[in-house]
């Protein structure tokens, strides 16, 4: 059932993203939340959310552009980061997150060629669609649409839900047969956070994006020492 509400979520994100509405509902700072939410844990999808959506910042549907398909990627990442704490007893953790991360983020590159598949199929799509109007003949045009649609929302329905089980079937198998992984998966999480932070800094394009990163990552810096020794 949990993997049926994940696909579902998954893939209208994916027809959000570029077929309808685009809201950036789909964007990893959003969807990564409301995906915990659909399996019951926002806040485990809300803990990998910030990182994700630095590392596909520059990610950006714009005309014909074909960017990472980070929609299912964090689809898929979020709600297996959620099903795997949930497997682990322990919840969303920086070394649940980061095998999420390692297991499901391959998934971009595979939902961009899906993607690129779709957008070929939805070309004769159109011309079809042209015609019927030619035909004075708009049902079958809307028809066209719709058909159009249907192809992105299985495809990410399926994979993200398949990328969630995965992590689902990795996590226990990694952290509670091998307790020693944890500690360095531990570290493996801020040094992705680390990663992300420098993906999102390395896609702005104005001349301050430097010195405005480099002031709220100190600004960051400052408050986590101040709460540390004010707790």
């Amino acid at each position: 059932m949990h993997l049926l509400v994940l696909g579902l979520v998954a893939g209208l994100a994916a027809v959000e993203r570029k077929g309808f509405l685009q809201a950036m509902l789909s964007r990893p700072i959003a969807l990564a939340p409301l995906a915990g939410l659909a399996l019951g844990d926002a806040a485990g999808g809300l803990f990998v959310a910030p990182p994700l959506e630095l590392l596909w910042l520059g990610a950006v549907n714009m005309g014909a552009a074909l960017p990472l398909h980070e929609t299912l990627a964090t689809a898929a990442i979020a709600g297996g980061a959620v099903l795997g704490g949930r497997a682990l007893g322990s919840g969303v953790t920086g070394p649940v997150a980061v095998l999420a991360v390692l297991v499901c983020a391959p998934l971009a590159l595979l939902g961009r060629n899906a993607e690129r598949f779709g957008e070929r199929r939805n070309e004769r799509l159109a011309e079809r669609a042209e015609t019927a109007l030619r035909c004075h003949d708009p049902r079958a045009a809307t028809r066209m649409n719709l058909r159009g649609m249907l192809v992105p929302f299985v495809a990410n329905a399926l994979m993200a839900a398949a990328g969630a089980a995965a992590v689902g079937l990795v996590v226990p198998l990694l952290l509670r047969d091998a307790p020693g992984a944890e500690a360095a998966l531990r570290h493996g999480w801020w040094a992705f956070c680390g990663v992300a932070a420098a993906a999102g800094a390395r896609s702005l394009r104005s001349r301050r994006a430097g010195w405005t990163f480099t002031a709220a990552g100190a600004a960051v810096v400052l408050a986590g020492v101040l709460a540390w020794r004010g707790g």
